[in-house]
Parts: C-alpha cells; structure tokens; sequence
C-alpha cells in the first residue's frame, strides 16, 4: 500500500516553541507584520535544524525553495511564526484546508477561511498570519515561468480573461493577488492533497505528475470559482460583481456584440461600461473585440482551409476586403501572407 503523508494536526517542536515566545512576548504582538530585524532575535534562538535558515530572509529566492528540478514545491505552514514582511521572485498559492488566518498586503488585511484560495505574483511584499492550533495552511510555491504556462495556458483562447489577469498580478496593482473563495469544494481540497502527496514521495516523473495537478487546479478554480473570483480593494472594479460575466460574455459574442447590446444587458451605461472595460483590460471595448477577431482570424489560417471570404462570414464582417484592412493594420501583412508564413500543415 502507498506510503500516505499525514498533515501535521498537532504542534511540531518549532511550533510549540514559537507559540511559547508568542504568549511570552504578548506586548510585542508577534501576530501582526513586523520588518524582519523586529523579531531578528525570536529566529536567531531557534537552532538551525529547527528552523530552516531559508525562512530568515526578506527576499526568498527560486533557488532556497526548489530542488532536484522541480518546479513546484508545497509546504504545510508553520504556525505562530512570527509574522515579518517578505517578498519572492516566484509565485505562491495560500491554500487554507482547515481553520483560518489573516493575510497581510502592504496596508490590506484580508482574513482567511477554510477552503479559500489566495494567489500572490512575484516580488508583492506580504505576510501570513497563522495563530491557531486549528489551522492547517499550505504554501504552494510555483516558478514564475511555470505557473504562466499552467495558468495562462489554461485560459487560451479566452484572451480577454487572459489579458485582464495578467493586468491584475503584473501590471496595475502595488500589491497583486488573486481571491478564490472555494467554500466545501471537495475538488479543491481532493487535488490539493494530491499535489501534497506527490511532492513529498520521489515517484518517477514527479516533476510531470506535480505540474500537471498544479494545471488541473487551475482548471478547477477557474471552471467552479471564476464568476466569484475577488480581486484586490486598490483595484478600482474590485466590487464589481458583474467583471468577469461582462469579459466572458464578451469573450463569447464577440463576433456580434455591440457596446450598446453589452451596455442593456448588464444594465450600464455606455459610458460606465466602457470605462470599466478599459480599466480592467487596459483596451476599449472596439480594441477588445478588434483583438479577439484578428486572433481567431489568424487561428483559421493557420489551422484551417477556410478562404478569406469565409473566414470574413465567420468573424462577422460585412465584406472579406473590411477583414484584409484590419488585418494587414493589425499584423502588418495581408491574410494572404501569413497563411504562407504561418500555415500549419
């Protein structure tokens, strides 16, 4: 019978001396974020074969946390660690199974519960705040290059989502993150202890096996949770409920749909709608479906036998020549051209 790693209910001997220090100093607030020098002195007690000299550090790197190649490495995390700010140069997923914590970013507080999901990019500036015996959390750590393959790679062919999820974690926030709250998902939880188990038995192809898991939670969450998905306060469409209905519905019709279709049915103005698309994809509306069009176009000449005529009929184009000027303005070459160059056999 395979070998089944258990998750640590009870305290380990890190976590019972840390719980000490936490009642012991209880003036010093080690729950909440402190810069790293503030509790230089709680780590520094700890010897090095209890506390891993990795975890002593404000920035943390790809090469602390990955081994024997792999490209993802899951950690159960220890509570009543002090909490101090830290940032990494990959990716991390908090995965609370059990019990609840409160995630610092920058100047946002955001409490955790069980079954919630929070994904954190590269180089945000954090910290977790675990102080309960009850709790059971996970650190996912993904490579950046990695989690774009996986995560990115899941959402082909949905490129305005892709467009506004890469805005979010890359480009438009201080302190990015992406919030799933996955309630009793037995999905969820079931692949998540997968992933565990595989990265704690040296199988054949482990690096496969985790990486492909770590897809197929992306698939799930994006699958069950995508229409819940929370994003940052900052964010300014961040209480937007109706964001990632308007994007895929834009995603879906995209062939036809109007700003003032768009506009009656998620009952906004023109105006207020285009300002929240252009804030949210970083395009107008016009772009979006311009960009959505000229992809799928070169998709079809590329991957298909279809004329120009019919790919114009297909796209929604009134005459195969408004096609060819967007086209050739859009990739620098007529339809006709990149067929030769790009047509896949």
């Amino acid at each position: 019978m395979k070998h089944f790693v258990k998750m640590n209910k009870e305290l380990s001997e890190l976590e019972i001396l840390f719980q000490k220090f936490y009642y012991q100093y209880a003036k010093r607030h080690l729950d909440k974020p402190h810069a790293i020098e503030k509790v230089w002195d709680i780590l520094n007690s700890i010897p090095t074969n209890i506390l891993p000299p990795k975890l002593m550090k404000y920035l943390l790197s790809e090469d602390l946390f990955f081994s024997s190649g792999l490209d993802i490495a899951i950690y159960q995390h220890i509570r009543y660690l002090p909490v101090y700010w830290h940032s990494h140069n990959f990716l991390e997923i908090i995965y609370v199974m059990e019990g609840n914590c409160t995630h610092y970013i920058a100047q946002q507080e955001l409490p955790l519960q069980k079954g919630d999901i929070c994904i954190i990019a590269p180089n945000t500036r954090h910290g977790l705040s675990a102080f309960s015996e009850e709790s059971i959390i996970f650190n996912i750590l993904i490579r950046t290059s990695t989690f774009e393959q996986a995560f990115f790679g899941t959402l082909s062919g949905d490129d305005v989502l892709a467009e506004f999820f890469t805005r979010i974690l890359y480009h438009t926030n201080p302190h990015p993150y992406l919030f799933f709250r996955t309630d009793e998902d037995s999905d969820i939880l079931h692949i998540i202890r997968q992933a565990y188990q595989e990265f704690h038995h040296n199988n054949q192809y482990k690096k496969q096996m985790l990486n492909n898991i770590i897809t197929t939670l992306f698939i799930l969450l994006l699958r069950n949770h995508g229409n819940q998905v929370i994003f940052p306060k900052s964010t300014p469409l961040g209480q937007n409920e109706n964001l990632i209905l308007i994007l895929k519905y834009m995603q879906a019709n995209y062939r036809t749909i109007t700003l003032k279709e768009l506009s009656a049915i998620f009952n906004y103005s023109e105006r207020q709608l285009q300002r929240i698309i252009q804030t949210s994809t970083g395009m107008s509306f016009h772009d979006n479906i311009q960009k959505l069009k000229m992809k799928q176009a070169a998709r079809l000449l590329e991957n298909s036998n279809l004329s120009v005529a019919e790919i114009a009929t297909e796209l929604g184009y009134a005459d195969p020549s408004s096609l060819r000027n967007s086209f050739k303005k859009y990739y620098e070459m007529p339809p006709a051209k990149y067929r030769l160059l790009y047509k896949k056999e």
